[in-house]
Order: structure tokens, then C-alpha cells, then sequence
């Protein structure tokens, strides 16, 4: 998967932009504030339909202007060019794909992927567990849109259940109605995450070992006891009930949901033990490193097809080993990359590095 061309107009602080990407490496430098990072984001943008900054869309839109931001692409991908355009703006957002409207990043799936490393992204083992699910839900979706919908629906859910319990006006029976709602969206939910990271693990661990020699990681999704134990949707659901009708008289009183997926977690350990707890900042980045680069070998494997990898400031927060690692597998993956540097003599020389100086909101080729 290539991007050919990016556009970009009204996006944030850019100026009207065209922007043209190398088949391999593209590197984006300047100075902090210039708009480094707002091409990242303009690109993810295209392939989700959504940022990794912001849920407010008046904070993509040019300051002082009064129509929608625009960002489209020229995408090969699985030997077909599709054209992707978005308008964003306090209306919402509009999508086309090759001229024709779509609804929902769902139907532009196959036309752009691609996996995002920020370095936020490398606190992920000791962050809030909802930045842990947050990160699984969108590496599932990565690889099946379709999970877009059901987490949808299992979150709607969630917060209905919620709404009911503050409310305070419910029976027995209503709640029963919800609480088996809730089990069969969150049964789905729960075997997705589960299939992410069985296929996850290995590869992590491969690639850990490869920095930090014998040591052992081990990468599991965690839930309550019992909906572990359960081995099918049918299974988990019927765990997922039983563990609502316990949970019932603390639900009420405290008026949330307390048990379910959305209180499940992502548990990184290293020789036995949880990471966030035992492992050093460096272990951490490594962790993190092998983790994402197991993500990106997955989508790559499950769509046949190597997703772009943004990297936004990511190598400025890694050390010369982690960093020489990094480069040597984007090398061998063989994947169009773009990434955002400060100092752009941080970045190897490739093959078919493209570099471009980003300075108040432009972009000009060196």
C-alpha cells in the first residue's frame, strides 16, 4: 500500500498543500509548531476518518476560516489507485472513495491503512487501562472493519445501561433485558480482543527478544475469571450474564456498570511479572516498540498488503540501539513510512528516502 499524493486544504495550520510521498521512507522535519505533525494527522485522518488528537473537528479546520477542512489521496493498494477525499468540519464530515459519497470509515476500509506510532504510545504499559483497550479496539479494527460496528453497538450498550442506572426508574425485568444486550455485543467484543492478541504475542516476544536476549514477555487480555475460562461467544455470554446479575446490587447503588468488557485490560509482563511495575523505562520502550511492530506485521499478514507506518517524533524518544532496530524492520517490512523528526539526521538513509522541510505550514522538498 502507497500513497501517491496527499492533499490538503484549511487542515489545521497548513497552507494549501500537495505533498508527495516516497514509495519507501518519507521524512518530515522542522522545528516544533511548523505542522510536522498535522500531515501525520491529515493522513491517519484519511484512513479512519478520525484523529488521534482531537474529537472536536472545529480544532482540524484552519483558524479563521469558515468552510470545512479538506484532505484527500491518490492510494495504491492490492493493485487498484483509489482516490479518498474528506471534508471535515462543524457540519461533520463528508467522505468519497474513486468520486462516489461513503458513509462511516467502515466503507473506505482496503482503500488506506495504516498504523500509527506516537510517542505516547510508549508510556501504553503503565497508561489508564482504557488507554490499553482504546489501542486494542483500533489494532482489531485495523484488520476488520466490521469490529467498528459491533464495538459501536457494544458501547451503546454500555451507556444505555449507565443512562437506566443514574435514572434510577428501572424493574428487575428491563435491566435483565439490557444486561443480556450487554453479554451478547461484549461476548463479540471480547473474542476480537482475544484474537488480536493470540496473534500478537508471539510476535512481540520474537521481536523483544531480538533487543533484550532470553527475556520472556507475555502478552495477555484480561477479564473476569470466569469469562476467561469461557472458550465460545455462547460461553462468554452466559459468563458475561452472571457476571451482571452478581454485580446488580453495586450497580445500582453506585449507578454505572461496573463488570464487562469495558472494565477488561491488556497485561504486558516480563519474566513473570507486569511490566508496568517491574520493567525499566528502556525494557518499557522496547516492549511498546516490539508491540507496535508486531501490529504492523499483523495487518500486513491478514490483508496481504503492508499498511502505511506514521511515526510522529517517535525517534527522538528512542536510544541509537532502539532507534538502529526500529529503522532495520521498517527495512525489512518493506513498508511505506512517513515519519516526523525534529532533526532529520536521526533518520538512516534508506532506499528511496523522500525528505521534505515542513516550515509554517508548508512543505518544500530537499
Amino acid at each position: 500500500m502507497v500513497i501517491r499524493e496527499l492533499r490538503a486544504e484549511r487542515w489545521r495550520n497548513l497552507e494549501p498543500l500537495l505533498l508527495s510521498p516516497g514509495q519507501g521512507l518519507t521524512v518530515l522535519f522542522g522545528s516544533n509548531g511548523q505542522g510536522k505533525t498535522n500531515v501525520i494527522e491529515a493522513i491517519y485522518f484519511l484512513a479512519s476518518l478520525r484523529s488521534f488528537r482531537t474529537s472536536r473537528a472545529r480544532e482540524l479546520v484552519r483558524s479563521g476560516q469558515d468552510r470545512p477542512a479538506r484532505i484527500s489521496g491518490v492510494i495504491d493498494a492490492g493493485g487498484l489507485t483509489r482516490a479518498v477525499e474528506v471534508e471535515v468540519g462543524e457540519g461533520g464530515r463528508t467522505a468519497t472513495l474513486d468520486g462516489k459519497p461513503v458513509r462511516g470509515a467502515a466503507a473506505i476500509f482496503g482503500a488506506l491503512s495504516v498504523v500509527l506510532f506516537v510517542p505516547e504510545d510508549l508510556l501504553l504499559a503503565r497508561a489508564a487501562p482504557s488507554v490499553r483497550r482504546r489501542y486494542l479496539d483500533l489494532a482489531v479494527f485495523n484488520v476488520d472493519r466490521s469490529f467498528f460496528k459491533e464495538a459501536s453497538a457494544f458501547q451503546r450498550v454500555v451507556k444505555s445501561r449507565n443512562a437506566l442506572l443514574r435514572s434510577g426508574r428501572f424493574t428487575p425485568a428491563l435491566l435483565e433485558t439490557y444486561d443480556e444486550e450487554l453479554a451478547r455485543t461484549g461476548a463479540q467484543v471480547v473474542l476480537r480482543r482475544r484474537a488480536l492478541v493470540a496473534a500478537l504475542a508471539p510476535r512481540m516476544g520474537e521481536l523483544f527478544r531480538a533487543l533484550h536476549g532470553d527475556l520472556a514477555v507475555d502478552l495477555r487480555y484480561r477479564s473476569d475469571a470466569r469469562v476467561e475460562a469461557a472458550a465460545d461467544h455462547d460461553a462468554i455470554r452466559a459468563a458475561l450474564i452472571a457476571g451482571l446479575a452478581r454485580q446488580r446490587d453495586v450497580d445500582t447503588r453506585r449507578r454505572f456498570s461496573s463488570f464487562g468488557p469495558h472494565t477488561d485490560d491488556l497485561e504486558i509482563g516480563l519474566a513473570g511479572r507486569p511490566a508496568r511495575e517491574h520493567a525499566s523505562q528502556g525494557q518499557l520502550r522496547s516492549l511498546v516498540l516490539a508491540l507496535k511492530l508486531a501490529e504492523l506485521a499483523n495487518v500486513t499478514e491478514k490483508r496481504g498488503d503492508a499498511p502505511v507506518l506514521l511515526l510522529d517524533d517517535v525517534p527522538s524518544e528512542l536510544d541509537p540501539e532502539r532507534r538502529r532496530f526500529l529503522f532495520d524492520m521498517i527495512g525489512s517490512l518493506s513498508c511505506q513510512t512517513v515519519i516526523s523528526v525534529a532533526d532529520r539526521d536521526l533518520v538512516p538513509a534508506l532506499t528511496e528516502r523522500r525528505d521534505f522541510r515542513i516550515w509554517q505550514g508548508r512543505a518544500e522538498r530537499v
